[in-house]
């Protein structure tokens, strides 16, 4: 019997390496496998340095609400959290990051729509914004126009989902 691992059973291409901004290209997968030899994971991660999602800590989970009650406090903005969380995400376009969750790595670009597909193979569309190195997510329903509320990435999907991460415009 042989040993199959998770990646063996998806195509090569899609765990094809590079630049955030080569890897986002429309249509491409941008995440990419740290399978491989050990001078290319050194290399890899000497090029890119990637962020586990595991290892942020806490206190960055809160860190946009707390900069929104502080403008809130200061009276520097009379928005609600949503809104304000939009017109920053109107910003700041281009910014980009490498992080990784478990052994799937993968590039998130401020400003941009991914899809992911679950087990029941329908698609999650999301917007990400960046916070320096802290990635947050907005959900969106196409069919309906509607954006849901920005939420904290780490934990929301499995390797498998992200293994599907596709940027989508």
């Amino acid at each position: 019997m042989f040993h199959i691992d998770f990646y063996s059973r998806y195509p090569r291409w899609l765990f094809r390496g590079g630049d955030a901004a080569i890897a986002g290209l429309r249509g491409e997968y941008v995440c990419r496998s740290t399978a491989g030899n050990r001078v290319q994971r050194v290399q890899d991660r000497l090029m890119h340095q990637t962020i586990e999602l595991s290892s942020l800590q806490k206190e960055r989970f809160t860190g946009q609400y707390t900069s929104w009650l502080v403008q809130t406090r200061d009276r520097l903005t009379t928005l609600s959290y949503d809104t304000w969380m939009d017109l920053r995400y109107q910003q700041n376009r281009g910014a980009s990051a490498s992080f990784s969750q478990g052994a799937v790595v993968f590039d998130l670009i401020h400003g941009v729509l991914y899809e992911v597909r679950g087990k029941d193979r329908l698609r999650r569309i999301f917007r990400i914004q960046l916070d320096g190195d802290f990635p947050y997510l907005s959900f969106r329903d196409p069919a309906n126009a509607i954006d849901f509320p920005w939420i904290t990435f780490p934990g929301v999907f499995t390797q498998a989902e992200l293994m599907t991460l596709r940027r989508v415009y």
